[in-house]
């Protein structure tokens, strides 16, 4: 393989990101998207004991409305392998340069230095936690927040609107990640346990179970009801509940919902998406995001 270098022709720019496009194209049985499927299909089936087959995902995307459409889009992108695809293909090749760059200069590998495998695990979770968390609250910001509101458009939550979000929001949080990822290594990727447990989490958080669990929700792990708050547009909510898997990063940082105003219903104020097709829907985020960054009204007007 040729040496990477920060001046890689346009060629090898390309032949990465083919090679990338390849690998995805293969996504569909890995067992990356193995273990995400099967940790949906474990929210799919607590929502059908605990619901009811009425009120559960599962329904809903047998009976799809605009917003549920927009989630099975993404997640057959995600299945399919389409999605990475989609990054490398709007950063013009930038993302797969980016993360062999880090991955070949600056990838030290720390948390392969520790020691006991479940203590490995607990370091991993908890710093790509904290990483997640500030990530998190960029992406509220400016510019970027005209991208992440793809992902909070969703007026209805369901398992599969985990997948939900525009291309370059992703672009933007994988060089966010290059960095520390190569510091910190990536095998635990490798650990089929805590891929599911990611995507039941993940599910979890996006179904409308109705959980909290008490005080291990507050400050252990976010329930399903932490992560509503955060997708809700009611105002008390705005900018709260940043965090992933634990709270702590927003309660050490003043981010987190201290009241009781629990939201039955989740979106933004100003929605335009899930309404015009999806061509509309990943261009219209970059049109307002070049406004945003301009100083211009997103809107247009």
């Amino acid at each position: 393989m040729a040496t990477l270098s920060a001046d890689l022709p346009l060629e090898r720019i390309w032949s990465l990101v083919a090679k990338r496009a390849r690998m995805q194209a293969e996504g569909w049985v890995s067992r990356d998207t193995l273990c995400f499927l099967a940790g949906i299909a474990v929210v799919f089936a607590l929502e059908i004991v605990v619901l009811g087959y009425e009120k559960s995902s599962v329904y809903r995307l047998l009976h799809p409305t605009q917003t549920t459409r927009t989630d099975l889009v993404w997640i057959v992108c995600k299945v399919l392998g389409l999605q990475a695809f989609l990054f490398a293909g709007f950063s013009l090749g930038l993302v797969v340069v980016a993360s062999r760059f880090a991955q070949k200069y600056v990838g030290l590998h720390l948390v392969d230095r520790v020691g006991h495998p479940i203590l490995r695990v607990f370091v991993f979770l908890l710093w790509t936690d904290f990483l997640d968390y500030w990530i998190h609250r960029g992406r509220h910001i400016g510019w970027w927040w005209e991208l992440h509101k793809g992902h909070h458009s969703a007026e209805e939550f369901n398992a599969i609107t985990t997948a939900r979000g525009h291309p370059l929001d992703g672009v933007a949080i994988v060089f966010c990640y290059a960095l520390p990822a190569a510091l910190l290594g990536g095998g635990i990727g490798d650990a089929i346990p805590v891929l599911v447990i990611n995507a039941v989490h993940a599910g979890l958080t996006h179904s409308i179970l109705p959980w909290s669990w008490g005080w291990f929700g507050r400050y252990v792990i976010y329930p399903p009801t932490g992560h509503r708050i955060h997708h809700s547009a009611l105002r008390e909510h705005h900018d709260k509940n940043f965090g992933s898997i634990f709270p702590i990063w927003d309660h050490l940082f003043g981010t987190y919902y201290t009241g009781d105003v629990l939201n039955e219903e989740v979106g933004v104020d100003d929605n335009y998406l899930n309404r015009r097709g999806f061509r509309y829907d990943l261009i219209e985020p970059i049109r307002r995001a070049i406004r945003s960054v301009r100083g211009l009204p997103v809107d247009g007007r």
